[in-house]
Formats: C-alpha cells, sequence, structure tokens
C-alpha cells in the first residue's frame, strides 16, 4: 500500500498529512510515498517527510518515494536548500538518483 499526498502540501494542511502519515506508518511494515499528485509544498511537507523518515529509519521501516520527485517537488527542494546539500541517500530518495 501507498501514501499518496494530496495536491496541496503545506502549512495549511500539514497537520491533517501528518495524522494521515502516522496512520498509514503505523500500519504498514514499509512506508513508500507518493509525491506526483503534489503541486502545492511548502517547507512543512518537506520537513515532515525527512521526519518520517527519520523515524522510520530509527524503528527499521524502509521508506521510498514511489517515482522520482515531480518538478514541484524538485523546485520547493531547491527552495528549502535541500538540493545544494544532497548526501547520496538523499539524492536516491528523492530523485532516484544511483538506483538500479
Amino acid at each position: 500500500m501507498t501514501y499518496l499526498a494530496p495536491s496541496k502540501a503545506n502549512i495549511r494542511n500539514i497537520r491533517d498529512i501528518h495524522a494521515a502519515l502516522q496512520d498509514y506508518a503505523s500500519s504498514s511494515s514499509r512506508i513508500e510515498l507518493d509525491l506526483e499528485n503534489c503541486e502545492d509544498i511548502d517547507l512543512s511537507f518537506l520537513q515532515l517527510v525527512e521526519s518520517v523518515r527519520k523515524s522510520a529509519a530509527a524503528g527499521g521501516k524502509p521508506v521510498t518515494l514511489s517515482r522520482p520527485a515531480n518538478d514541484a517537488v524538485k523546485a520547493a527542494l531547491k527552495r528549502a536548500g535541500f538540493l545544494d546539500v544532497l548526501s547520496q541517500e538523499d539524492a536516491q530518495f528523492w530523485l532516484h538518483e544511483g538506483m538500479q
């Protein structure tokens, strides 16, 4: 099962997204996020995804994106400075770079 993020993922609805992600993560052995429909994204959503990644890793759950970040997600990553300090692991997660 995959968590399908809403088209608007920003500070206005981050509380609802957080609750939905918590429910999804608690009922799944692995976490797969689909951000394809995301069009309106801000830093709060990127921070939430990063928090999910860290929490899941601590609990031994893999977290993946179902497909590489779309243009809107890439633009948000760039605005937030994520692309300036992208580790190999982050590039693999967000952009699917280096994946076999």
